[in-house]
């Protein structure tokens, strides 16, 4: 019989202790964790963005986390017990932040993971936070707080990832001069974290045409336009560079142009299920009546950005979470709030609708969210659009990457030809 680890009570963690923690948080998005880690930092707390994963981190998480754990708990929790035992910081002023989601999705349990995994390693003193914002400035308050105007910039934070990962992703494949691209972005970061932390009076119109003029002035060298390959599925896998082996760069070696839709679609999908748990479940109305507030205001500044691209050279707007609600609605149920649920049906078909007829959808293995939400709808989109050229990728420390690569090159022959 196997002994059962049972995690220490380790200390909690209260608004009041930010000055003496240093706070380290797996990566997820580098682009919109840099601004992200900016605004923490502005509220008094001492957030350390963990870089790059490698396979000792794969390692680490692979050695503390059961092998029935879905891929990114791996990633995540390796990466921060990696960091724990580098020695680079001290156990009596450290804790440890993880992202927790609920219903039927194994992130449910990453804290408890991630504590399990804490005390296996000889570290269960280290307060574990799972991820949530309360909005209130008690110092007696546990977890993370912030209050209305530090939300305000975390949403800036993101507006602009996402602005800068889609401007990026459009302009590199092109580029004249190599590494001109990132320069730009990083450029716009230094700029952006001096703008959000300065705590002035913010012109999101001002700023987006800035940032857009400056993309649409980058050289580029003046070829036809490469295949288009969008990705969707896990949010982890979507967006981290070391958890999906570079899939966006390995698009672009195989002659492609990713497209990688905007995260505040993730915010404002989870927002709008709100909405639907107050109309159909037990969720007070006051909860579902407060996110569609917080969605429309939300979406009435993204459309400043949204005429700032319309009116570009180079780049596309990006739609509303309702208009993307409707076309989900022609395949799912909008009540389907599993994993991604209805989002990233509605992301396929946004694409599929555009330029973007070639798809990536990228999960965990055994992922049953994404599976089904995923995988599930694929028959019904392909009778719709014949030109559909979707594949699908399991990310796994067991998945051999040569298996992955032979599946992008596979899509973008398709893709190729369907160009011809």
């Amino acid at each position: 019989m196997t002994n059962i680890i049972v995690p220490k009570r380790a200390p909690e963690f209260s608004s009041r202790d930010k000055a003496k923690y240093t706070i380290l948080c797996p990566q997820m998005a580098p682009i919109h964790f840099a601004l992200a880690q900016t605004v923490f930092a502005e509220c008094g707390y001492h957030f350390t963005i963990l870089p790059d994963v490698d396979r000792d981190a794969i390692e680490e998480g692979l050695r503390y986390v059961n092998n029935d754990v879905c891929y990114p708990a791996i990633v995540v929790v390796g990466q921060l017990i990696q960091a724990l035992k580098s020695g680079k910081y001290d156990p009596n002023t450290t804790a440890l932040m993880i992202s927790q989601a609920c219903g039927g999705c194994r992130s449910t349990n990453y804290a408890t993971f991630l504590r399990i995994a804490a005390t296996k390693a000889g570290f269960g003193e280290i307060p574990v936070i799972p991820f949530s914002l309360n909005i209130t400035n008690g110092d007696d308050a546990k977890g993370i707080t912030v209050g209305v105007s530090v939300l305000k910039k975390l949403f800036l934070a993101f507006l602009y990832g996402d602005l800068l990962l889609n401007l990026s992703n459009r302009c590199r494949p092109y580029e004249t001069e190599p590494d001109s691209t990132q320069n730009l972005v990083q450029k716009w970061l230094d700029l952006l974290n001096g703008d959000i932390v300065s705590g002035r009076k913010h012109d999101i119109a001002k700023w987006s045409q800035n940032i857009v003029d400056d993309f649409d002035a980058l050289p580029l060298r003046d070829v036809p336009r490469k295949p288009r390959v969008g990705i969707v599925g896990e949010i982890l896998v979507k967006y981290h560079p070391g958890a999906n082996n570079d899939l966006v760069g390995l698009i672009e070696q195989e002659g492609g142009e990713a497209f990688v839709p905007n995260i505040l679609d993730f915010v404002l999908y989870c927002l709008t299920s709100d909405e639907q748990r107050s109309r159909y479940s037990h969720v007070p109305l006051l909860n579902g009546l407060k996110s569609t507030f917080a969605t429309w205001l939300i979406e009435r500044q993204r459309d400043k950005v949204r005429r700032v691209l319309a009116a570009s050279g180079r780049f596309t707007a990006m739609h509303t979470i309702r208009h993307l609600i409707k076309e989900a609605q022609t395949t799912v149920s909008d009540c389907n709030h599993t994993g991604e649920g209805w989002l990233l049906t509605a992301e396929m078909i946004e694409m599929l609708e555009g330029d973007t007829p070639n798809i990536i959808c990228v999960q965990p293995f055994g992922c049953l969210p994404n599976h089904i939400t995923g995988k599930g709808v694929m028959k019904d989109l392909r009778s719709r659009y014949p030109k559909a050229n979707i594949t699908t990728i399991d990310y796994d420390p067991g998945t051999t990457e040569v298996n992955q690569l032979n599946r992008i090159k596979l899509l973008m022959a398709v893709a190729f030809k369907n160009l011809k």
